[in-house]
């Protein structure tokens, strides 16, 4: 009896023995996944001589790449970028421990993907998908750009620009891209693309250089509809004594157009065994 006993206290031990140095694994393993910020680790990039470095801001660059540290009083943010593309990361780190709390990605100006914040201790918190307001993509928006005007977006060629945002009055996802002219200075082409089709919805000319002023582009958009939908609900022709908006006649026609589909194609047979009193 005692046997069994000293032996079922050494399973015991072994047991929670192994159980500590499982636990012990697994807090490891998610301390190693921890990132800190090491100056250390810019120690063979050089100064980026088109930008001046001081002790707030440093800019260092490396073969494409460029990075910017800022060193600001509640933390480090780094940005991360290459010469030949618009995309960049961003990553920010806590002044007193060097620890991540954030990472966002960017094309142009525009957040995108998910934004990824870390507590103080590490662990993930909140999480921000930038891009699920629209389920036109980036990558759809870069390859309709480039087959349409046959412009990369992501390659530093010319003068472009992409933007991105939800309009609160109309409640609709947009993308606006701006692209150069190679020939006029100042000039720009402004396109406007639905950010759930990718349907154009807008193109217009406006320029940043010289003495022609053009409205903002987004606004001549918003004016050209709020002409059309005066000219849908103002009067545009009587029929048969009734008064018909643009709007109304445009329904109108769709509705007699459908009706007169529906109809043509009926024959002699369909009118002979038509039932009495039946239209």
């Amino acid at each position: 009896m005692k046997r069994i006993i000293v032996l079922l206290f050494i399973i015991s031990l072994f047991n929670c023995t192994s159980q500590f140095k499982i636990e012990n694994k697994k807090t490891n393993k998610g301390k190693e996944k921890m990132e800190y910020f090491d100056i250390e680790k810019y120690k063979d990039w050089e100064s980026d001589t088109e930008w001046n470095s001081n002790e707030i801001v440093k800019f260092l660059k490396k073969g494409n790449d460029r990075v910017e540290i800022y060193f600001y009083k509640k933390g480090i943010q780094v940005r991360l970028k290459n010469t030949q593309n618009y995309y960049s990361t961003v990553k920010t780190y806590s002044y007193k421990n060097k620890l991540l709390q954030g990472v966002s990605h960017e094309f142009y100006a525009i957040d995108i993907g998910i934004y990824r914040e870390y507590d103080e201790i590490g662990k993930l918190g909140r999480e921000i998908d930038y891009d699920k307001p629209y389920k036109f993509s980036i990558k759809q928006l870069i390859e309709k750009v480039k087959k349409e005007c046959n412009v990369d977006l992501e390659k530093k060629i010319q003068n472009t620009w992409a933007k991105r945002k939800v309009d609160q009055n109309l409640k609709k996802p947009f993308y606006e891209v701006s692209l150069g002219s190679k020939e006029i200075p100042g000039q720009q082409e402004y396109i406007l693309i639905d950010g759930t089709t990718g349907e154009t919805l807008f193109e217009t000319i406006y320029y940043t250089k010289g003495d022609i002023e053009t409205m903002n582009p987004f606004d001549q958009y918003i004016t050209k509809l709020k002409k059309e939908e005066e000219e849908d609900n103002s009067y545009f022709k009587n029929y048969k004594g009734k008064n018909y908006t643009k709007k109304e006649w445009k329904e109108f026609e769709e509705e007699w157009y459908k009706n007169y589909k529906e109809n043509k194609d009926k024959g002699f047979w369909d009118d002979i065994f038509k039932k009495p009193g039946k239209k």
